[in-house]
């Protein structure tokens, strides 16, 4: 067996599976980091804009 096959293999496993997982992680309730950081910055906003409009 040939270990440039098996890296080529595994490669194309990894083509298959990564849609498949992707959709499962969402299916299930994950979040990729950098959508949680967009999301927890925009709470922020919208925290100090609730505050200034309860203060005024």
């Amino acid at each position: 067996m040939n270990i440039f096959n098996m890296a080529k293999d595994l490669k194309s496993m990894e083509k298959m599976m990564k849609p498949a997982l992707e959709k499962f992680m969402k299916d299930s309730g994950f979040v990729k980091k950098e959508e949680l950081t967009k999301l927890e910055k925009r709470v922020s906003e919208l925290e100090a804009s609730v505050k200034e409009l309860n203060n005024s």
